[in-house]
């Protein structure tokens, strides 16, 4: 499997790379179909109309390529971790929800 880590706005650290190599890793453990991921973190810079204070929102993006599935989720936090944490929950939900699905799915026999 493949991973991808690209940053917008920021630099990836080590500790990072290796919290999200971490985390994928063990959540792609039981599917084998993986061929990529592709990892997006960003830090969007936000002033708020009222306060005038800027805020950092920290933004984790991936794509999970399986054969013939792309499977895409987005999170936001005050913390690349916490970002990154999110991120793998919803694609842990999506990845069960497809792995689901494959073992449910059984092909329709038409008999002329």
């Amino acid at each position: 499997m493949q991973i991808t880590i690209r940053g917008h706005h920021l630099s990836i650290t080590p500790a990072i790379e290796e919290s999200i190599r971490d985390k994928f890793t063990q959540m792609t453990k039981h599917i084998d179909q993986v061929n990529s991921m592709q990892v997006k973190l960003s830090k969007d810079h936000q002033l708020d109309k009222r306060s005038k204070k800027g805020s950092a929102n920290h933004i984790a993006e991936a794509i999970v390529r399986l054969p013939g599935v792309e499977l895409f989720a987005q999170a936001c936090a005050d913390d690349m971790y916490n970002a990154i944490t999110k991120l793998t929950d919803k694609l842990k939900r999506q990845l069960e929800r497809h792995r689901k699905m494959q073992l449910n799915y059984q092909p329709l026999l038409v008999s002329v």
